[in-house]
């Protein structure tokens, strides 16, 4: 079983074609990579070419859809697209100079589960109208409420790529687990700081889980670039939310830590079935 869902078909024939082909090479990747199928060398540098190839097509061809919708949202999407062609660009030089170095292969593979699986149901959900759009945080929070904004984001970005409700809980709890992971992304803009994203081992295990339909036998560079994607995409849904209110804000690329709690302006906690997910956040960090 890969990681294709039904559910991520946006009702257009063409670009759900595309959708899916693209996602069994992300499975041939993760397979190969888990030990299932061909070397995880081999498979990262067909994944390479065939990306470099197809997604400029199968870009061309969702942009011309978008177009033909008249979707306002049109630039900001080919922004996208074009930050996506560098990424592959920029793993394409890496992973040659290092000769396919097996943590830089499980980090793209990581990349590109999280990005490919957001970008298809978070982002091009909203072209055609065929998967439930996000809620929207509220218009008017003050930059003192930002946090909902993170908690919001959170259970938008990861119920959909999940597939399942998330709920905000309650307040996050004052400890945490040595075992903890913890994602950290900086904040800039009119009101400095960090968010934190902390991860219970088990949890962050059966997210990668869920998400590849693989299981995976402990914290890899897979799973730690995985959740980096993550909380980059939580954070920059977030970002743009905060920024809708007047506040400007930007980040910066996430850092990941074991067993790390930062002190905490606020913060609180978002479950699902698969488990909880602390959110924090810290001023002038």
């Amino acid at each position: 079983m890969g990681m294709w869902k039904n559910s991520y078909a946006v009702g257009n024939e063409l670009i759900d074609s595309q959708h899916r082909e693209l996602f069994r090479m992300s499975d041939d990747l993760v397979e190969a990579i888990r030990g299932e199928g061909a070397t995880g060398r081999e498979a990262c540098a067909r994944a390479v070419v065939f990306l470099k190839d197809y997604v400029i097509k199968h870009f061309e061809d969702e942009e011309a859809l978008q177009a033909a919708l008249g979707y306002e949202g049109l630039e900001r999407h080919r922004k996208l697209h074009r930050d996506f062609v560098d990424t592959v660009l920029a793993y394409e030089k890496s992973l040659t100079e290092s000769d396919f170095d097996s943590k830089l292969v499980q980090q793209f593979a990581g990349k590109l589960v999280g990005w490919l699986i957001y970008h298809v149901v978070g982002e091009d959900g909203k072209i055609t109208g065929m998967v439930a759009a996000a809620p929207q945080a509220a218009a008017g929070a003050a930059s003192a409420e930002r946090i909902n904004c993170f908690t919001d984001s959170a259970c938008e970005v990861l119920g959909q790529m999940l597939g399942i409700p998330f709920r905000i809980a309650e307040s996050a709890p004052a400890d945490g687990d040595i075992n903890d992971i913890s994602v950290r992304v900086g904040l800039t803009g009119d009101r400095p700081g960090a968010a934190e994203f902390v991860f219970p081992l088990v949890t962050a295990l059966r997210f990668v889980q869920s998400l590849t339909m693989t299981d995976p036998n402990d914290f890899d560079e897979m799973v730690e670039s995985a959740l980096r994607e993550i909380a980059n995409i939580v954070s920059g849904h977030a970002a743009s939310k905060i920024a809708e209110t007047g506040c400007a804000c930007d980040i910066t690329p996430p850092k990941l830590y074991r067993g790390r709690r930062p002190a905490a302006d606020g913060g609180k906690r978002i479950k699902c079935d698969l488990g909880a997910v602390t959110i924090l956040l810290a001023d002038g960090a």
